[in-house]
């Protein structure tokens, strides 16, 4: 390879890496993708799983169904897999060495937009339940929701009485199981389940699952307050859904008789 075409490889691999910090992992890999073809002319990336993977070196170069290439094991996060870089003239010495340096700058690029995308879900999924958390439910007020769909606002009743009680290991494993609910709720409907905080939850449902969601809640002990879109958004349905459900939980405790619920 002469200096000058060497040069312009360079050139390109700085192209296409100097973009990837800038995005968040999925795109990292999409831009690599597209991008491998420019600095290896003929060349693919390929992103394999663990399994695929298995028997191939950490790093270096690799065959795989009878191509050579050059791999390099991802061990995440958010999950572990393979990456083989389909290019049958790696093995020669210039070719080697840019391969080993495009993927030198694809891993750390991956590397870091997977930590800061875990550290966003992190930061809007709840710790104990792996639901999301009030963050995410204050974003998913601010973009409105749509008309036809459903927010229950719910408080599980007892919590105390079990953490006094049975103790605290009790306590997050009715949390827990209360949690596993709304989100078989949730995936089946297409909707979102929360937990704000403590015994606090919410549900956004489909208008027309509603009626099933209660008829599911009432395996446990709690109030529940809806409030639907076309009565308010954004702060306003949080405080109208909450008002709600503070009506239910004195009605149950038999100290009003006022209902709160809307029918489905």
């Amino acid at each position: 390879m002469s200096l000058e075409a060497l040069l312009l490889r360079l050139l390109l691999l700085h192209e296409v890496t100097s973009r990837f910090p800038e995005a968040g992992f999925t795109e990292v890999l999409r831009r690599a993708e597209e991008g491998v073809g420019w600095i290896f002319p003929g060349a693919r990336l390929r992103a394999l799983s663990q399994e695929e993977g298995r028997g191939q070196p950490e790093r270096g170069l690799a065959r795989l169904e009878g191509k050579v290439g050059y791999g390099a094991y991802f061990p995440g996060p958010p999950n572990p897999f393979y990456l083989f870089l389909d290019y049958p003239q790696v093995e020669e010495v210039q070719e080697l060495r840019l391969a080993a340096l495009f993927l030198d700058h694809l891993l750390a690029a991956l590397k870091g937009a997977g930590y800061r995308d875990e550290l966003e879900r992190q930061a809007r999924t709840d710790w104990l339940t792996g639901l999301a958390n009030r963050r995410a439910l204050e974003r998913a007020l601010r973009r409105s929701l749509p008309l036809g769909t459903a927010f229950l606002l719910m408080d599980l009743d007892g919590l105390k009485a079990v953490n006094d009680q049975e103790g605290h290991l009790a306590g997050d494993a009715l949390l827990k199981s209360f949690a596993s609910l709304l989100q078989g709720l949730a995936q089946t409907h297409g909707g979102k389940a929360f937990r704000l905080g403590g015994d606090e939850f919410a549900l956004i449902l489909p208008r027309e699952a509603l009626e099933e969601a209660l008829e599911a809640l009432q395996a446990f002990p709690v109030s529940v307050g809806i409030a639907l879109p076309e009565e308010a958004q954004g702060e306003a349905l949080l405080d109208l859904a909450d008002q709600r459900m503070y009506q239910e939980k004195r009605r149950r405790k038999g100290l009003s008789p006022e209902a709160s619920q809307v029918s489905p």
